[in-house]
C-alpha cells in the first residue's frame, strides 16, 4: 500500500475514534457474489472522481486492528462517510498545495520512514517465528503454574460517600432487605448502581487491594464491613466463589501460542538489532543530548 492510502486510512480511522463511531464495511448477511467478482472493480463510492473500490476497502480493513475490525463491521455506511470525508479532506489539502510546505514534507518523510521500519520488522519477525504444537506443550509443561486459573469471586458492591452511610447499608442488608435494592437506592457509583451493584467475577490481582483482602475471606451471601478505597467507602458481598485449578492444555492453547509467539518475537527482534549493530558503523554522544 502506497504512502498516501496509508495516510488517507490513518485520517479516515482517527476521524472515527474520534468520533467514537468505528463502523463496517459489512451489514447483514447479503445474497451470495459470484466466485470470480473481480473487486477492484467494484465502486463503492466516488469522490470528485477518485474512486474507492471494494478490494481497497477490504485492504484497509485487514491492516486495522482486530478490535477495531468488529467495531466497523457494525456500520458500513458511516464509515464510508467517514472515508469520504477523509478524502475531501486530502483532496483539498492537496489543491492547496500543502504538500510542498517543509513542515508537511518533514512529518511525511517521518510517517514514510515509520511504515518503513515496521514493515522490515513485521516481515522479518513473521518469517522468523514460527510455533509447532510440540512447542506449545513443551511451553505449557515448563509453565503450567502460569496458566493456573486463579481463585475467581463474584461480587456486588455498594459505593457511598461517607463511613455512616456505608455502616448504615451494611446494616440494612443485614436486616434482611435484598442486596441489589439497597445498591439501587443507595450507591453513587452510577457504573453499577442500576445494575443492582453487580461488579462481575474477578481473580486474584484483579481488584483493589482492600477489595480482594475482604471478597476471598467472604463466604458465600456474607455482606462486608465497610471499606476504604478511592472511589468511595464500599460494602460488598460474594455471590459465588470459583477455586483455583490446574489448567488443561486444549484449554490454554491460543494463551499459550499468543505468549511464546510474543517471547520468540521479542527474541528475535532482539537479534536482528544486534546483528545490524554488528554489521553497521555506530558513534553515540549521550553527553551532548542535553
Amino acid at each position: 500500500m502506497n504512502l498516501r492510502v496509508r495516510l488517507i486510512q490513518a485520517g479516515a480511522v482517527l476521524a472515527l475514534l474520534l468520533t467514537g463511531v468505528v463502523p463496517a464495511l459489512s451489514g447483514p448477511a447479503s445474497p451470495a457474489k459470484p466466485a470470480k467478482e473481480d473487486k477492484s472493480a467494484v465502486v463503492v463510492a466516488e469522490i470528485n472522481g477518485r474512486k474507492i473500490t471494494l478490494a481497497e476497502l477490504e485492504e484497509r480493513l485487514a491492516e486495522a486492528p482486530p478490535a477495531v475490525r468488529i467495531r466497523i463491521r457494525k456500520n458500513k455506511e458511516q464509515y464510508l462517510e467517514n472515508l469520504v470525508q477523509s478524502e475531501l479532506l486530502y483532496q483539498e489539502a492537496v489543491r492547496r498545495r500543502l504538500e510542498a510546505a517543509p513542515e508537511v514534507e518533514k512529518r511525511i518523510g517521518l510517517a514514510k520512514r515509520r511504515i518503513l521500519v515496521e514493515e522490515f520488522v513485521r516481515r522479518e519477525i513473521n518469517r522468523a517465528v514460527q510455533v509447532s504444537d510440540g512447542d506449545l506443550r513443551a511451553f505449557f509443561q515448563a509453565n503450567r503454574e502460569r496458566f493456573r486459573r486463579k481463585e475467581q469471586v463474584t461480587l456486588s458492591h455498594i459505593v457511598l460517600k461517607t463511613e455512616k452511610e456505608a455502616w448504615d447499608a451494611a446494616a440494612e442488608v443485614r436486616r434482611g432487605v435484598p442486596f441489589a435494592q439497597v445498591a439501587r437506592a443507595r450507591s453513587v457509583f452510577e457504573a453499577t448502581r442500576d445494575a443492582g451493584g453487580v461488579m462481575g467475577t474477578a481473580a486474584r490481582g484483579e481488584l483493589d487491594k482492600k477489595i480482594e483482602e475482604a471478597a476471598f475471606k467472604l463466604a458465600i451471601g456474607q455482606v462486608s464491613d465497610p471499606i476504604q478505597t478511592p472511589i468511595g467507602w464500599q460494602v460488598i458481598r460474594v455471590s459465588e466463589r470459583v477455586p483455583g485449578a490446574e489448567a488443561r492444555y486444549d484449554d490454554v492453547k491460543e494463551d499459550v501460542k499468543q505468549i511464546l509467539i510474543e517471547i520468540r518475537r521479542r527474541a528475535s527482534y532482539q537479534g536482528m538489532i544486534e546483528e545490524l549493530k554488528k554489521k553497521g558503523s555506530i558513534r553515540i554522544h549521550p553527553e551532548r543530548f542535553k
